[in-house]
């Protein structure tokens, strides 16, 4: 008899194993299960190539409502208890405008498994979309009220893609800042800042580190040396040692000496282009510093091709005109930039390296702006994005 009922009991275990975990799992739902919302993340804007744009995005569903679904599904009119969740709404809203609304289904491109709930969702094709749309996007989970009213769950977190940077800046650099930001470049002391306004010897250090991170990949990290007597801001010293920048120096001064870096000096045309030829040096060139740079010249010449400079007028020259007012140490850096089309001169024949004379001096001619100097650089990230690196 104890044999039989140990049998009875294994059969019955067997039996509770190879029935579906959710018959038995899932409870009764309550309005607060029905009112969770789902989490969205990683937005994404897809195109066939054609003429059909897209969004996908990633939903997880937590567990409670997974459960109330659970119960929905396994046992009959469960729904008259307080309700049940059959769809998923997405509300989105492009470039600005009206939010609008559709449905959310499991994208076809992924395999979502055994779970149809948690996974890569997708709209349908949208025709006011496009690939470089600014868009915004919430979801909510639909269904029915046990009265069989149409029920929504409280509203997901909301997330953006490509959303514009609110920059005081010129028309022609909208493009330019938008890559920028997207690049992560831009320090935040400049985000609410008139970009139109020169940049300072300082500013630019910090996007010269940004600049070198957004390149290599690597994280700069903080110096506690003190090679200057005026600034002891994080970012230029970090700057100072990734060999990006230095300070007023005399020639062969060694870079041990403690100088003045003028960190609230305006950046010229020429300081410009050296910090930027330096950063590309720094991630192209294995073993380059300042102190090394001349042993690295032929390759340097060797990484981009010299062209023409295309003056206003439609004119091409070989050379500036004020060449012999372009230092040294920043010549080579000049027409690397002008070579791969991030910088132009002056569009008379000038470059305008510094400001040379009162006239000069007075309208800051010769400083690079804010909006200029974020222009130039992203252009020189594009150029190494190009050419891997110029290899």
């Amino acid at each position: 008899m104890k044999k039989m009922f140990l049998s009875v009991a294994l059969v019955l275990a067997l039996v509770f194993t190879l029935l579906p975990t959710a018959v038995f799992a899932a409870t009764a739902p309550t309005a607060a299960d029905l009112k969770t919302p789902p989490v969205i993340s990683n937005l994404e804007i897809h195109d066939d190539g054609d003429k059909f744009v897209w969004l996908e995005m990633t939903v997880q569903t937590p567990a409670n409502v997974l459960n109330a679904i659970d119960y929905y599904e396994n046992h009959e009119l469960g729904y008259n208890q307080a309700g049940y969740i059959s769809g998923i709404e997405l509300d989105y809203s492009i470039d600005g405008g009206e939010w609008q609304v559709t449905s959310l289904g499991f994208s076809p491109n992924y395999d979502q498994g055994d779970d149809r709930w948690n996974g890569i969702f997708e709209t349908e094709y949208l025709d006011s979309l496009q690939v470089k749309s600014w868009v915004k996007a919430k979801a909510r989970f639909t269904g029915a009220a046990a009265n069989g009213d149409v029920r929504y769950s409280d509203w997901s977190n909301e997330i953006s893609l490509n959303e514009p940077a609110d920059f005081t800046a010129s028309d022609w650099a909208t493009e330019y800042l938008a890559a920028a930001n997207g690049m992560n470049i831009i320090p935040a002391e400049l985000a609410s800042e008139d970009l139109t306004k020169p940049i300072t010897r300082q500013e630019f250090a910090k996007v010269a580190v940004k600049l070198y991170e957004s390149l290599s990949g690597k994280k700069a990290a903080a110096y506690t040396g003190k090679p200057f007597s005026d600034t002891t801001d994080p970012d230029v010293l970090k700057a100072f040692d990734l060999n990006l920048i230095d300070g007023y120096r005399n020639d062969n001064q060694p870079r041990t000496d403690v100088v003045k870096f003028g960190p609230n000096d305006l950046l010229t045309r020429e300081q410009m282009c050296a910090i930027l030829a330096r950063c590309y040096k720094k991630v192209n060139f294995s073993g380059w510093t300042l102190a090394t740079d001349g042993n690295f010249d032929a390759q340097f010449k060797a990484s981009y091709t010299r062209t023409p400079i295309t003056l206003d007028n439609g004119k091409k020259i070989d050379a500036f005109t004020d060449e012999k007012d372009i230092s040294s140490w920043a010549m080579d850096s000049v027409y690397f930039l002008v070579s791969i089309d991030a910088i132009n001169g002056m569009g008379d024949g000038t470059f305008g390296p510094r400001n040379l004379t009162p006239e000069q001096e007075a309208k800051k001619a010769c400083n690079a702006t804010r909006e200029q100097a974020l222009k130039v650089a992203v252009c020189m990230a594009q150029y190494f994005a190009q050419t891997e690196g110029g290899k």
